[in-house]
């Protein structure tokens, strides 16, 4: 296997690995600590956001409501409206994931609830999140993967085989935080 092929199979893009390397860097310098752990306590509703609302956020809405735990989800740079991504809509339909129910919503629709917890897929949204949901609860869906990272790279340009794990760590992951907020 080329070096190219291990970078799109495993970080999705060379932009991928180098934002992998990056949010990481940071976190084993301590930022990202305020992101996972106690803000998860008396959460009744998990509310996903990732850039365009098709493929990352809209499917671990769909594990978390398979799991029987209320959740929602929006996109930070999306106009609202779209169907899921093709291969989204591919993945869920192989894992019985109903996602082609799914409709993009843009964040501005969103509404904060008390007990909403923002799960996020990557550093850059929790900024773009404080600015507009100060006082809400957020954490980085990565912490909560195994192994753990602060960053989940968009799928939407990358090869199936990527996507595809990209779509089980956001599952797994939502899986763990769930479980979490059960303890």
């Amino acid at each position: 296997m080329s070096v190219s092929q291990y970078i799109a199979d495993t970080y999705g893009s060379k932009r991928g690995l180098a934002r992998y390397v990056k949010f990481n860097a940071r976190r084993w310098l301590g930022a990202y600590k305020g992101s996972c752990g106690e803000q998860i306590k008396g959460t009744k509703r998990l509310i996903f956001i990732c850039s365009g609302n098709i493929c990352r956020s809209p499917f671990g809405e769909y594990v978390a409501h398979r799991a029987n735990f209320p959740a929602d989800s929006y996109g930070l740079h999306c106009r609202g409206g779209d169907e899921a991504f093709a291969k989204t809509l591919d993945y869920g339909r192989r894992h019985e994931y109903p996602v082609e129910e799914h409709r993009s919503k843009h964040i501005n629709d969103y509404t904060p609830q008390e007990d909403d917890l923002l799960v996020v897929m990557e550093p850059a949204h929790l900024d773009e999140l404080d600015a507009l949901f100060p006082e809400t609860k957020k954490v980085l869906l990565g912490l909560f993967a195994d192994p753990p990272t602060v960053y989940l790279h968009d799928p939407f340009n990358t090869n199936v085989i990527f996507f595809n794990k990209c779509m089980k760590k956001i599952e797994l992951a939502t899986r763990s935080l769930i479980e979490a907020i059960k303890k």
